[in-house]
């Protein structure tokens, strides 16, 4: 290659990279943010801010393409052409195309494709926006120049969300969001994000990316900063009051172990950061104690750590440990120890007893009808039509209406965002008279509708996306971030919904994450 077509070809990436730039920017710090009449459009807002930003980005790579291949006489081809996507697609790649060639079938199918389509019967996820959702990844994923401080400046922005939604608990209503609502919907929304639900589920991703930076980081300054948005973190999806948080921070604490469990160093900081955590919930405690008039109050599955009897002797308990620890170390000059395996096939042992005990009181709660064992903990065990704010019911309906489908609709779905119009009728004149048009769990969502194919696809994106993350030789902290981001939005899933709120997040940092893995791979 001559100078000049080098030359030429450098600055057209360098171009493409800076929009990007722009475009990841836009929508990992500015999509959480961006609110128009408070909570009643925000799902439209969003909606449009996403579409916006993807399409102009689109338009701007695709225009300055044809520009630079009318002027240029490049003939080489590079990783921009066509041809070249195609003979270097990953499987990655190929299930992520694959999930979009399924929701197209499935929306050409469909008994409903106008709605389908547009998703405008369901919460706008149809065909149009899983679309722009691929789009954004593969634009990311091949254009974007990997930086680390792009990552941070998506953690201050949720930092900023966090802290909107700390101020909502203690109802300040800063924002002034709420003040227009009927009395009994202002503590079911919080923040620039909206549903609590949702909130939890943004707020996840951010506190599993300060945790795992926080848990790697060297530099002094930044473990400091890492630590304050850890903090922040812990306090807001607390204070979030929903219950599909404690499933991001199940899948956190018990996940991330196996990523940090190779030296002392990553056991001492997973010391501290469970130190912190049972810390965040006891002033949490305090606070509701002497400003219960003040606060919203904690009404979900914290409950049951809040109210643990000894919380603040396990409180002390934990810090002595870290506190003699680290002095053991400085006393001593200690070099790092290294465990490899070692202790990371100890705690898988020990998550696989705990994973058997929670299936046998499952079982001894729901088929041995022994729920009366585990007190005001069988609200969470016991699956009926009223688990879950109605969930029971949902999927059972789901689950029946789906396999009512023909092998057809079974294998492609009812077409995307139709779940609404498939359970209508069977749900008209439910006990609780209200319309369900999510499943309130993605997957079982998916599954109804794009069907079997699609389900597998998009959870076969999901593994093997977070599997490229742990399988490489080098182990950039920030990668590993990204990993446990969408870890912990892909286990919250099971009881939460796929809305444009949160969603172009996830799909932000399937591309991100696939950036990164592919500049350190060249490198």
């Amino acid at each position: 290659m001559s100078t000049n077509t080098y030359n030429d070809t450098n600055i057209k990436e360098n171009f493409l990279s800076v929009v990007l730039g722009i475009y990841v920017l836009l929508i990992g710090g500015g999509l959480p943010l961006v609110v128009k009449d408070r909570y009643f459009d925000i799902l439209v807002i969003k909606y449009y801010y996403f579409c916006f930003c993807t399409i102009a980005m689109f338009i701007v790579v695709l225009g300055y393409l044809l520009i630079w291949k009318k002027k240029s006489s490049i003939t080489s081809m590079d990783k921009i052409s066509v041809k070249y996507i195609v003979n270097n697609l990953s499987l990655l790649d190929i299930l992520v195309l694959l999930y979009w060639s399924v929701a197209t079938i499935s929306t050409i199918t469909s008994d409903y494709v106008y709605e389908a389509f547009w998703g405008n019967e369901g919460r706008l996820t149809g065909l149009f926006l899983i679309t722009w959702y691929v789009v954004s990844y593969f634009c990311v994923s091949r254009l974007w120049k990997y930086k680390n401080w792009y990552i941070d400046i998506i953690l201050i922005s949720g930092i900023l969300v966090s802290l909107f939604g700390i101020t909502d608990y203690f109802n300040l209503d800063i924002l002034g969001f709420r003040a227009p609502m009927i009395p009994k919907q202002r503590s079911i929304f919080t923040s620039t994000i909206g549903n609590i639900n949702t909130y939890t589920a943004y707020v996840g991703i951010i506190t599993a990316i300060a945790t795992v930076l926080f848990a790697t980081e060297k530099k002094k300054s930044r473990v400091c900063w890492y630590y304050i948005c850890v903090v922040i973190c812990f306090f807001a999806i607390i204070m979030g009051v929903s219950d599909n948080a404690y499933l991001s921070l199940v899948a956190l604490f018990g996940f991330l172990p196996i990523y940090l469990f190779k030296n002392s160093s990553g056991v001492k900081k997973y010391l501290i950061i469970l130190s912190t955590f049972f810390t965040v919930t006891q002033c949490i405690d305090l606070i509701n104690t002497f400003w219960g008039d003040r606060v919203l109050g904690i009404d979900s599955a914290f409950n049951i750590v809040i109210s643990f009897n000894y919380l603040h002797y396990l409180v002390f308990i934990l810090w002595s440990i870290v506190a003699i620890w680290y002095l053991f170390d400085i006393k001593h000059k200690a070099p790092l120890a290294c465990y490899g395996n070692k202790l990371v096939n100890i705690w898988l042992v020990f998550i696989s007893v705990i994973i058997l005990g929670m299936l046998f009181i499952l079982y001894d709660c729901n088929v041995a009808g022994n729920a009366d064992r585990y007190s005001s903990a069988s609200n969470y065990l016991l699956f009926n039509d009223d688990w879950g704010t109605h969930r029971g019911y949902i999927w059972r309906n789901a689950v029946e209406s789906f396999l009512n489908l023909s092998l057809w609709k079974k294998m492609v779905g009812y077409g995307p965002e139709t779940f609404g119009i498939l359970l209508l009728r069977k749900t008209a004149k439910n006990p609780y008279n209200e319309i369900f048009d999510s499943a309130h769990n993605e997957y079982l969502h998916t599954l109804v509708t794009v069907g079997i194919l699609g389900l597998t696809f998009y959870i076969s994106t999901l593994v093997i996306f977070i599997k490229n993350c742990f399988t490489r030789k080098s182990r950039n902290p920030y990668i590993a971030a990204i990993a446990f981001g969408v870890i912990c939005y892909s286990v919250q899933a099971f009881v939460n919904l796929n809305l444009p709120i949160v969603t172009p997040i996830l799909w932000l940092l399937l591309g991100m994450g696939s950036a990164t893995i592919n500049t350190e791979v060249k490198e």
